[in-house]
C-alpha cells in the first residue's frame, strides 16, 4: 500500500485551536483549508460521542470551510462499511473496531480525527428494574442486546466478562439492527436478559423505565478506551484531499468545543436526537480528543480485539507489531 501524503493544515489548525484555548497568542496564524463547496455525507451513531460533529454542525463549522454536511443516523459503524467500500457514504462516524477488522482484510481506511474517548456511565450493560440478575456472573447463558455485532459493545462486554472470570462465549450477543433509540424499549418487553447502551440512551432508559445499571464498562483495562472516530477509505481522501482537510479542521473545533462546553453538547444531542432537557442535562460525556490521531490510543483497541478473538490469530504479528493500527493512522 502506498503512502498517502496528508496536507499538514488541519494539525496545524487543531495546534492553533489548542493554543487559542489555553489564552496564548500565536503571531503566524495557518489559513483554514477550503473544502470549495463539496458535499460529504457523514453515516453517525446516535449518541453523545459524536457531540463534535453535531456542534460542528450547528454552529456553521463546517460550512465556514466552505462544506456541506449531510449527517445520516445509522444502528451501528459496521453497517456503513459496505457503503463506504461502494462510495455511497464519504465519512463514516463511529466505532474502531469494525474498520479495524476491515483493515486487517483487503480494505484501506483512514482515521481522519478521533471522535470519543470511554467516560464513567457512558457505555453501560443495563437489566430491568425488576430483574433477577444483580452480579455480571449472572449473565451467563442468557442473552444480551447490543446495537452491533463484532463492534465496541461485544468489545466491552467481553473484556468486563473475562475480568469477572467468565468466558464471552457463555452469553448470547443478540443485535438489534434498530440500534440504542430501540433498545431500552424491547428490553422493558423481555427480548433480552440485559442490554449494552450508549448515552443519551442509558439516562432515557433510565427515566423511562427505571432500568438497572448491571455494570459501568468505564473500568479495568478499558478505563478512558477509545470508542468512535471519523473514517474515510484512502480512494475518497486521494480524491477529495482539500474536502478531507476541511472536514478535520472543522471537526477539531467541534471537539475542543465539546470538550470545553458541555452546554453546547447539552444543546447539540438535544438537537439531533430531539431529546428533551430532562434527558441531556443529565447525561454523562465522554472525552472529546483533538490533535493528530494518537496511534497508542488506537492500538488498545486492536490489542483487546487479537486477544478477545474478534480478530483472527493470523493476524498476530501485524498487531503486535502496531503495523495494523498504523495502516489506519499514518498519513
Amino acid at each position: 500500500m502506498g503512502a498517502w501524503v496528508f496536507r499538514a493544515a488541519p494539525f496545524v489548525g487543531a495546534a492553533i485551536i489548542m493554543v487559542m484555548a489555553a489564552g496564548c497568542a500565536t503571531s503566524k496564524v495557518a489559513t483554514p483549508p477550503q473544502g470549495d463547496g463539496a458535499t460529504i455525507t457523514v453515516a453517525a451513531l446516535p449518541s453523545d460521542d459524536l457531540a463534535g460533529l453535531y456542534i460542528a454542525q450547528d454552529d456553521g463549522l463546517f460550512a465556514r470551510e466552505g462544506l456541506h454536511v449531510i449527517i445520516e443516523k445509522i444502528a451501528s459503524s459496521s453497517a456503513v462499511i459496505a457503503a463506504q467500500l461502494k462510495g455511497d457514504v464519504d465519512v463514516g462516524a463511529g466505532s474502531y473496531v469494525p474498520y479495524i477488522t476491515a483493515q486487517a482484510g483487503s480494505a484501506r481506511f483512514q482515521i481522519l480525527a478521533e471522535a470519543s474517548t470511554l467516560g464513567a456511565d457512558t457505555r453501560v450493560l443495563v437489566t430491568t428494574s425488576r430483574s433477577p440478575i444483580k452480579t455480571v456472573p449472572e449473565l451467563v447463558g442468557k442473552k444480551i442486546g447490543v446495537n452491533g455485532t463484532n463492534s465496541i459493545g461485544t468489545l466491552l462486554i467481553g473484556e468486563l466478562l473475562e475480568e469477572n472470570g467468565i468466558s464471552p462465549k457463555k452469553v448470547d450477543l443478540v443485535t438489534d439492527p434498530a440500534g440504542f433509540p430501540a433498545m431500552p424499549g424491547r428490553l422493558q418487553a423481555g427480548t433480552w436478559s440485559a442490554a449494552f447502551l450508549a448515552e443519551p440512551y442509558v439516562t432515557i432508559a433510565e427515566e423511562d423505565y427505571g432500568v438497572q445499571v448491571l455494570a459501568d464498562l468505564d473500568q479495568g483495562a478499558t478505563t478512558d478506551f477509545p470508542i468512535d472516530g471519523y473514517v474515510v477509505t484512502r480512494a475518497w481522501v486521494s480524491d477529495h484531499r482539500d474536502a478531507a482537510a476541511a472536514f478535520v479542521w472543522a471537526i477539531e473545533q467541534g471537539q475542543a468545543l465539546a470538550e470545553t462546553n458541555p452546554g453546547l453538547v447539552e444543546a447539540a444531542i438535544s438537537k439531533s436526537d430531539a431529546l428533551p432537557h430532562e434527558v441531556t442535562a443529565v447525561m454523562a460525556l465522554p472525552g472529546f480528543p483533538t490533535g493528530p490521531v494518537n496511534q497508542d490510543r488506537i492500538q488498545r483497541v486492536a490489542d483487546v480485539m487479537l486477544r478477545l478473538g474478534l480478530l483472527d490469530e493470523k493476524y498476530t504479528s501485524e498487531v503486535q507489531s502496531g503495523s495494523l493500527v498504523k495502516s489506519l493512522v499514518s498519513s
